[in-house]
């Protein structure tokens, strides 16, 4: 069978369908994350994004394949960890195992010069995974988060004064729990600083500066908007920071954040895109 030939392009993709559906016990287990797990809403979102990279780069399969039986012990590993990881119920581990299983399969059948050029929609996918993070690093955030937060409000004029993730106003009081912390939001905001990263134009290390960046941006960001919160809490009233601003902060939350990775790029001068990368080849 020609390897260019419709009929070889055909059986690859039911190749890779069966390969993907192999894992139809993880992708369910995502599926429920996705749904229930705050911190993870935005893996459809990712797994979209991973898609239309692989989509735009499909001519590359239509070059004379030059397979690699490394991709095999790629592929085999992989499936191996995937059924060992499922069988004891460790799903993010099987997820782990998603992009290396597909990344090993084009290698063993196309090789390492067309798996190349996939490479950015298969290490994307890692995100969409919801790791067992929160749990360790949450505690951690709460306090930090509660002392930045009342530190900035001070400076803005606001009475607080906080002991550990409790703060106290004159008029109210508050706990700034896991989901406050900053953590949520670190998430997206380093899914969104990782696609910018990869599609601007620029040196390699001022991308990984823009990369690298996402956290303290996202918890500056993050501690910026409980202090406005406690600054609305004084002014207006508990009920009225929760009901009007808590809402309505998380948008401008993203939106700081995402005008702050624009001027970072800005300043490192790789805020042009990288048209070549987004657009089909």
């Amino acid at each position: 069978m020609n390897p260019s030939s419709k009929d070889a392009r055909i059986f690859n993709a039911v190749l890779f369908a069966a390969l993907v559906l192999l894992f139809l016990p993880t992708w369910l287990w995502l599926g429920e994350a996705w749904l229930s797990d705050p911190y993870y809403s935005h893996g459809p979102l990712v797994v979209g994004i991973a898609l239309y990279f692989a989509w735009a780069r499909r001519n590359a399969l239509l070059a004379a394949p030059a397979p690699s039986n490394l991709g095999w012990a790629l592929l085999g590993g992989a499936l191996a960890a995937h059924v060992w990881a499922t069988l004891w119920r460790a799903y993010y581990l099987s997820a782990l195992m998603l992009p290396l299983a597909l990344g090993g399969l084009l290698v063993t059948l196309y090789g390492w010069r067309t798996a190349r050029q996939f490479w950015f929609p298969l290490v994307f996918l890692l995100l969409m995974i919801p790791l067992p993070i929160a749990e360790r690093l949450g505690p951690a955030l709460e306090g930090w988060t509660a002392t930045s937060a009342t530190w900035v409000a001070q400076v803005i004029g606001v009475a607080a004064r906080n002991d550990g993730a409790q703060v106290y106003l004159p008029n109210s009081t508050f706990t700034v729990g896991i989901p406050c912390g900053g953590l949520r939001s670190a998430v997206a905001i380093i899914t969104l600083a990782t696609l910018l990263a990869y599609i601007f134009q620029g040196a390699v290390w001022a991308r990984l500066l823009i990369f690298f960046a996402a956290i303290p941006i996202a918890l500056a960001a993050n501690t910026l908007r409980i202090a406005l919160l406690f600054a609305v809490a004084q002014m207006w009233g508990a009920q009225a920071a929760m009901d009007y601003f808590h809402d309505w902060s998380s948008p401008v939350l993203f939106a700081t954040a995402f005008v702050l990775i624009l001027l970072l790029a800005k300043v490192l001068r790789v805020a042009d895109v990288r048209w070549e990368v987004v657009l089909p080849q």
